[in-house]
């Protein structure tokens, strides 16, 4: 179309060819009265010949001209060559396009992707609220800049399938039924000719950061037909089933993002945005519930998905689920939804039977218990909904504060054993119990703290082998943050009773008290072997404002043989004599 050397409208002096495409061609070229380099696009003349094609072509000047955003690529210029043929002048951008980089590095990092896509969605925001859409998001249209000294951006670029949604019938680039834009990334929406509005684009962009986390599109295929009844009719695999190591909240966010139903998914970029900047380390993400694995069995609008909204990752819980603020759409009531995926480490069938009994014991009216509001499964995902308590968990509480002195844990203590007590009348344990999993409120009784639990515990040994990672059972280390917890009868096949009970609860009030564990190792037959000589140090050496009947208490609680134990919860508590 044009040659190195050629000169456009007296300034624009052609130097290299960029990339060419159906519509048209990028090259190279400079400025001559500036000197400095430039994106020159052109379209090709036999497409510039057809007036709703310069229209369209005329229309990505103007959309991207307005929306001056750092995300987006600049806009300079607008003109026809001699020969009528319409061409745009655009900022140079000298880094790879996230389609390159995908051929040449693979699959970006969730740390890497959250980076680039937060300022994309803010970009997209703009434009969506300029009443502008770009219909036509890809990796190949999102594009880096180095700027030196390490510092890059990523930029929207190909604004040319732009709809200005605010334009008349007379100003309409396409039919109602026309579709302009790449199947592969194409909403369901744009597929049938439906009016599109910004949630195409977040469902495009879901498509991207899927494929640039998978390192395929969530319907590949060389077949245009399936690709678009793929889009309309199946739902896409979870994230995690291509790249096992995605955490759980990754395959929550595109999920809704990648709703059949607009109404289904997030209502703006900025909320794709928040969702998708989630991380474990930070404690987010602000996601709506689908699934955390098999998305394929999840209906949008039903179940989860359609019932309640998630907030920011809680924390860890039990055999490896993670916690999530949530919210009841309906009622608007705070609730925590614990969710647990089915995990190739682990015997599932022994896991989802475990995790679902402890929701059914947790049945239980107490104020240090948290109830279960509703628990379920869908698929390959098993989860419960509790009351959302605000405050930190006991782990958090000792990192942050160290070794509780007595004032302070006495209460504490009594609560826990009250809610055992209460437990134990149901016929439920809370062996293997872990701070992680207790919270510590403020009290609305009054202004002191308040102890929960938000999960019973193990009945059987073989819930607990089958249970329990590779890593551990193999003793290479410890996977498994409850085997401290746990009674050794259990860790040596025996049943769980009041008694294990007592030892766990024993292992939770010296750690209280100590900021550390009484018995820790590397590995499992190290742990059992520490636990078995039952000899922990004495609780006061750490913590001197113990008194010393509640340190003998504690470390009789902590004896290798049950029989040396408490024979119940009240036992325990009178020895330790709470209110000394």
């Amino acid at each position: 179309m044009l040659a190195i050397g050629d000169v456009l409208d007296g300034r624009y002096e052609v130097i290299a060819p960029i990339a060419e495409g159906g519509m048209g061609a990028v090259y190279r070229a400079r400025r001559l009265m500036l000197g400095d380099e430039v994106a020159l696009k052109i379209m090709r003349p036999d497409f510039g010949a057809e007036p709703a094609a310069r229209e369209r072509f005329l229309r990505e000047s103007r959309a991207c001209a307005q929306l001056r955003h750092p995300n987006i690529v600049s806009i300079f210029d607008f003109n026809l060559d001699d020969a009528g043929h319409p061409f745009l002048v655009m900022e140079l951008l000298n880094g790879p396009s996230l389609r390159q980089h995908l051929a040449d590095r693979g699959t970006l990092t969730v740390g890497e992707l959250q980076e680039i896509i937060a300022p994309i969605c803010g970009a997209l925001q703009l434009a969506h609220e300029r009443g502008v859409l770009h219909r036509d998001l890809k990796p190949a249209n999102i594009v880096a800049h180095d700027f030196g000294g390490g510092a890059r951006v990523h930029k929207i670029v190909d604004f040319g399938l732009a709809s200005v949604r605010e334009s008349t019938d007379a100003t309409r680039l396409t039919g109602d039924h026309q579709f302009i834009g790449t199947i592969a990334y194409a909403a369901p929406e744009q597929l049938t000719g439906a009016p599109a509005d910004p949630r195409a684009d977040l469902y495009s962009l879901a498509v991207v950061v899927f494929e640039l986390l998978t390192g395929r599109v969530p319907f590949p295929g060389d077949e245009p037909m399936a690709i678009v009844t793929a889009h309309l009719t199946m739902p896409p695999p979870a994230p995690s089933s291509l790249r096992p190591d995605l955490p759980a909240w990754v395959d929550l966010v595109l999920a809704r993002a990648l709703a059949k139903r607009p109404d289904d998914r997030y209502h703006d970029m900025e909320a794709f945005g928040r969702a998708f900047a989630a991380s474990e380390a930070s404690g987010r993400p602000t996601v709506s519930a689908s699934r955390v694995s098999g998305i394929a069995t999840v209906i949008p609008g039903t179940g989860l998905l359609g019932t309640y909204d998630l907030g920011r990752r809680i924390g860890p819980g039990r055999l490896g689920s993670e916690v999530f603020e949530g919210t009841h759409r309906a009622l608007g009531h705070p609730v925590a939804i614990r969710m647990l995926r089915r995990g190739a480490e682990r015997n599932w069938d022994a896991v989802r039977a475990r995790f679902l009994r402890e929701a059914k014991t947790l049945q239980v009216a107490h104020p240090s218990i948290i109830q279960v509001r509703d628990y379920g499964e869908e698929g390959d995902l098993v989860y419960l909904v509790t009351d959302f308590i605000p405050g930190a968990s006991l782990r958090e509480r000792l990192q942050a504060d160290g070794a509780m002195p007595w004032p302070r844990l006495a209460p504490l203590l009594a609560q826990l054993l009250d809610a055992a007590r209460v437990l134990h009348r149901r016929g439920g344990l809370m062996c293997g119990l872990t701070p992680d999993i207790v919270r510590i409120a403020a009290s609305e009784e009054d202004d002191g703290e308040r102890l929960m639990i938000s999960s019973a515990g193990i009945w059987h040994a073989e819930d607990l082998l089958a249970t329990m990672r590779e890593q551990t059972v193999r003793g290479s280390g410890i996977a498994d943050v409850e085997v401290r917890y746990v009674a050794p009868e259990l860790l040596t096949g025996k049943d769980a009773d009041v008694r294990s009970d007592i030892f766990t609860l024993g292992v939770i009030a010296y750690e209280m008290a100590t900021a550390n564990l009484p018995y820790d190792a590397a590995s499992l037959p190290a742990l059992l072997g520490a636990m078995l000589r039952g000899m922990p140090p004495d609780p006061r050496e750490m913590q001197p404002t113990l008194p010393e009947s509640a340190a003998a208490a504690i470390l009789e609680a902590l004896r290798p043989e049950p029989s040396d134990r408490f024979e119940s919860v009240r036992a325990f508590k009178d020895a330790l004599d709470l209110d000394s």
